[in-house]
């Protein structure tokens, strides 16, 4: 089963974006995920997001849409061991005596699937536009354990990237402010929609059709051989 990725992007002010910055907030939340202290793009930090992002002035905020209807139809059909994710390992070390609703791993699957592809389409982004970067969603899964669990820097620095909240930016606030839409994740059943949210920095106001050809053509691929 191969599903299309809606797109959308709108372009805001620096200052637009920041009226969505929750620091203390969101630093609470990152502190009950077992990645804390533990991933080179996860809290704590020895900076801050008015430093990190201070050369930028515009965002273009990047909503990611699939429709999961397609998934509800065959979810009875399908095997967990299929479905094997860095997030959902993440998650199984807090969680491990709990059984797992097929439903949350299939979830988890497809955020960090979407995530990779995002993160790579934001480094092509990148190459394209001057003074840019990106903010990908979620935490970086590039290496199977990150360095800095040893102490030591980070593989790739040169693709080290930090997500929206890992900067202390309250996501729900933005799915809301500049798409109209709630956050809602239910646990045990999937959500109508798998949704991430990223976030191109840019000095200058940047072209959004650029951006959109560049995004266009990605799919979430759910196992195939069931259908």
């Amino acid at each position: 089963m191969i599903l299309p990725v809606k797109i959308r992007v709108k372009q805001v002010s620096k200052e637009e974006l920041f009226e969505a910055h929750r620091k203390e907030e969101v630093l609470t939340y990152c502190q009950r995920c077992s990645n804390y202290e533990k991933n080179h793009s996860c809290p704590d930090f020895d900076f801050d997001a008015v430093r990190y992002l201070e050369p930028y002035e515009h965002a273009t905020v990047i909503l990611t849409e699939i429709e999961t209807q397609p998934i509800q139809s065959i979810i009875n059909q399908l095997d967990a061991l299929n479905f094997q994710s860095r997030v959902f390992n993440n998650y199984m070390k807090e969680e491990s005596d709990e059984k797992i609703d097929m439903s949350d791993i299939v979830s988890m699957h497809a955020f960090e699937d979407i995530k990779n592809q995002m993160s790579d389409q934001l480094l092509l982004l990148e190459d394209q536009i001057d003074q840019s970067i990106g903010l990908p969603p979620g935490s970086c899964t590039r290496c199977a354990v990150c360095l800095k669990q040893e102490g030591l820097a980070c593989r790739f620095p040169e693709m080290l990237r930090y997500s929206l909240e890992a900067l202390g930016f309250l996501v729900s606030e933005i799915y809301k402010a500049h798409f109209d839409m709630e956050l809602g994740w239910a646990k045990g059943e999937l959500p109508k929609q798998f949704c991430t949210c990223s976030v191109l920095m840019t000095k200058e106001k940047s072209d959004e059709t650029l951006i959109l050809g560049i995004l266009e053509g990605m799919v979430l691929r759910i196992n195939e051989e069931v259908i």
